[in-house]
C-alpha cells in the first residue's frame, strides 16, 4: 500500500499498521487499540500513511475509478482528454474580489481552484492531511492536470512538514503520469518556530523543492498573493515548460515585510527615537516599492493578469504545453540524492 501511487481505505472497517495491539503491548508495554494504531483517523488524517479515506468499501471502488480516469493507460501514453462542456473562455467574476485587501487576512483558496478548473472536475488527494497545501486532480478544457495550491487558512499558507511531504509525493505522481502542474501560490515560506525546527521542516521543505526541480512536466505558477523565502522556489521549474504569472495582488521577496523589516533593519530601528514608528515607516516604504508590475517590467515573471482571466489563460497554456510532452513519454529518470 505504501509503495502505491495512490491509496484509499474505508473508515471503520479497515486498518493498516506496522504491528498490532498484542505485539505492541508485549514488546513495548503500551496498551492501545487497533483503531488507535491503524484506523483511517490515524493512517489518513494524522500520519498520511494512506492518501484518502471514504465511508464504505463501495465508495473505495468509486474513488479508484475516479482516480484512474485522470491517468493514462501507461507511462508511454498521455492521459486521455475528456471534454466536460465547460467553455475554456469562461471567466468567473467572483475572482475579482476574492483576495482580501488586508494582506494577512485568509481567504478560500479552494474556491479559487473550483472557479478556474472545469466544473465538477476536482478530485482531492490527501484532503485531511497536510492541510497547509491543497492537492487535487482536475481538468482544464478536458485535459487532466495536477493542482497544487497553498492554503492561507492553515498556517497562513506556510509549508510545514506534512504539507511538504504531501506536495512532494503529488509532484512525483504527476511527473510519472504526464500530468501538467498548475501551482496557485500564496506562501510566506517554510514554517518557522521551535516545533517546526524539531520536526525538520527545513529538510522536508527542501525535499519538496527537490521533487519540483526534478519534474519534467510543464508547470505554470499563478502567484495569487505571497511568494516568499525558500518555499517560493516551488514556482521555479527547471526541466520543462516553466511559466509564471501573477495577479495584481502578488508580492514576493526573500522575507515577508512583516517581521523581515525587523531583521534586515535592526540597527536602524533600534537607534531611532521611536523604534516602533521607524519600523512602520520602513514597512510602508518597502510596500510602496512592492508592486508586481516592477518585476514584470524586469521580466521576472511572464505576465500579470486580471484574476477573472485565469481560466482562459490556463486553458491556452495547458493545451499548448500538452504537445511539448509527447517527446518525454516513458519512465522518468531520477538524478542525484534527495536531501
Amino acid at each position: 500500500a505504501i509503495f502505491s501511487h495512490w491509496s484509499v481505505m474505508p473508515r471503520g472497517t479497515s486498518h493498516i499498521m506496522v504491528a498490532g495491539p498484542r505485539v505492541v503491548a508485549r514488546s513495548l508495554g503500551e496498551v492501545v487499540t487497533k483503531d488507535e494504531l491503524g484506523s483511517a483517523e490515524t493512517a489518513v488524517d494524522i500520519a498520511g500513511t494512506i492518501d484518502n479515506a471514504v465511508e464504505s468499501e463501495e465508495a473505495c471502488f468509486t474513488a479508484i475509478r475516479r482516480f484512474l480516469s485522470y491517468m493514462p493507460q501507461n507511462v508511454w501514453e498521455l492521459p486521455a482528454i475528456e471534454k466536460t462542456g465547460d467553455p475554456p473562455q469562461r471567466m468567473a467574476q467572483e475572482l475579482r474580489d476574492i483576495v482580501p485587501d488586508q494582506r494577512v487576512w485568509p481567504y478560500d483558496m479552494r474556491r479559487i481552484v473550483e472557479l478556474v478548473m472545469d466544473k465538477d472536475s476536482l478530485f482531492d488527494i490527501q484532503p485531511t492531511y497536510g492541510k497547509g497545501v491543497i492537492t487535487c486532480l482536475a481538468r482544464l478544457d478536458g485535459i487532466p492536470v495536477g493542482v497544487i495550491a497553498n492554503n492561507p487558512k492553515v498556517n497562513g499558507g506556510a509549508l510545514d512538514v506534512a504539507a511538504a511531504r504531501k506536495q512532494a509525493h503529488f509532484i512525483e505522481v504527476c511527473d510519472t503520469f504526464h500530468l501538467p502542474i498548475v501551482l496557485f501560490m500564496d506562501t510566506p515560506g517554510f514554517m518557522i518556530g521551535s516545533q517546526a525546527e524539531k520536526a525538520s521542516a527545513l529538510r522536508e521543505g527542501v525535499r519538496c523543492l527537490y521533487s519540483g526541480i526534478q519534474a519534467t512536466v510543464p508547470q505554470i505558477t499563478v502567484i495569487i498573493r505571497k511568494s516568499y523565502g525558500m518555499a517560493g522556489l516551488a514556482g521555479q521549474h527547471k526541466n520543462g515548460v516553466d511559466h509564471k504569472i501573477a495577479w495584481p495582488s502578488g508580492e514576493w521577496g526573500s522575507l515577508p515585510v512583516e517581521g523581515g523589516v525587523a531583521v534586515a533593519y535592526k540597527s536602524e530601528i533600534e537607534s531611532a527615537p521611536d523604534p516602533k514608528v521607524r519600523e512602520r515607516e520602513i514597512e510602508a516604504e518597502i510596500n510602496a516599492l512592492g508592486s508586481p508590475f516592477r518585476t514584470a517590467e524586469a521580466f521576472g515573471i511572464e505576465d500579470i493578469i486580471d484574476p477573472r482571466e485565469t481560466r482562459p489563460y490556463l486553458c491556452r497554456f495547458i493545451t499548448l504545453a500538452r504537445d511539448s510532452m509527447r517527446s518525454k513519454l516513458g519512465p522518468k529518470p531520477k538524478i542525484g540524492v534527495r536531501p
